[in-house]
């Protein structure tokens, strides 16, 4: 077997901005695992102000070296690749391997214009002009209420959801958001606040809480289900070590009766694909916060290319994650490459 890396820094078609961070463009490393012909992929991905792993520690940890932290999200590329690969072996596609079956994904965009009313209406409409059917706002302290009522009102029966990557303080979250009609509210406070503060606002509120960051595995699922503290659970893979711990994720979720949506972090194609065989899982009631390649990149890392069809993306009935990476595109912008242990 041979094992690569790629590390790769791309632009974004358009700037992303959240509470506390913003990105215009997207390090990250691409791990590929080959044997007996067939190549299984992976994508790390580097996202200041959201995980402390970096393209950096993410190659160490990839090669066995010492690092000062966790890198859930590099472990996370390789058994990416590793699930890639067996698929391929059998025959089949990732999201067979993992319970589920090809087909349909319903879509979602995520808006990223934190602080900026006009830009956030502007993406919103040109996003509702795509198709799709289901947006994530994100949110913050005195940039809530006046962008998502005013989408509420220009689009009555869009799914809309808000996302505030922690940013709010017990207290602060305004009780007008029950009048927008949200799907649901996304981590509202940072994880360390505690589940009581997250099970009083659910108490306080009739919009469904939905968390991410405060969900690092099993455990954290379990107290956060015993403490009444969140309706639903955004699921990324490579924050949760991989698709193995997600589809764990999702069985709990279910039998406790949340919700569930699958989560995007920038990845190209070859993260999407991943992410969205995941999605092909029962328990993902929510529209996935997966979009077309053309939303993030001038050129992706795949073909064929993910495309919104009738505001959903398709996960291909073929092995592994059903596309093929463009090994020539990838090796004309990567800036490194680097051999991995096997």
């Amino acid at each position: 077997m041979e094992a690569d890396a790629f590390v790769i820094d791309i632009p974004l078609r358009s700037g992303y901005e959240a509470a506390g961070h913003g990105l215009s463009r997207r390090r990250g490393v691409i791990v590929a695992l080959s044997d007996a012909g067939l190549t299984g992929w992976g994508e790390f991905v580097e996202l200041p102000g959201y995980s402390p792993e970096t393209t950096e520690t993410a190659l160490a940890s990839l090669a066995g070296s010492p690092v000062t932290h966790s890198n859930p999200m590099a472990v996370s590329a390789r058994r990416t690749a590793e699930l890639d690969l067996e698929a391929k072996t059998r025959g089949v596609s990732l999201a067979e391997l993992l319970g589920a079956s090809p087909g349909p994904v319903p879509a979602g965009a995520v808006v990223a214009r934190f602080g900026d009313v006009a830009a956030t209406l502007s993406e919103a409409a040109e996003r509702v002009a795509e198709g799709y059917r289901k947006l994530k706002i994100k949110i913050g302290p005195g940039f809530d209420l006046e962008p998502l009522a005013e989408l509420r009102n220009r689009y009555p029966d869009l799914a809309l959801a808000a996302d505030a990557n922690g940013a709010y303080r017990p207290g602060e979250v305004p009780s007008g958001l029950d009048e927008v009609d949200l799907l649901y509210l996304e981590q509202p406070y940072r994880p360390e606040t505690g589940w009581e503060a997250f099970a009083r606002l659910r108490a306080n509120l009739s919009t469904p809480i939905c968390l991410d960051e405060s969900i690092t595995g099993l455990p954290t699922l379990r107290s956060a289900i015993a403490a009444a503290a969140c309706d639903a659970v955004n699921v990324k893979p490579a924050r949760l070590v991989g698709l193995r711990a997600a589809v764990e994720i999702h069985d709990l979720a279910v039998d406790a009766g949340l919700g569930l949506v699958v989560g995007g972090l920038l990845e190209t194609g070859i993260g999407r694909a991943a992410s969205a065989a995941l999605a092909r899982l029962p328990g993902f009631t929510f529209p996935a916060d997966l979009s077309a390649s053309r939303r993030y990149w001038d050129r992706d890392l795949t073909t064929p290319e993910w495309e919104l069809v009738d505001g959903t993306l398709e996960v291909m009935d073929r092995p592994g994650i059903g596309v093929e990476v463009d090994a020539d595109y990838l090796d004309e912008i990567a800036e490194s490459r680097h051999s991995l242990p096997h």
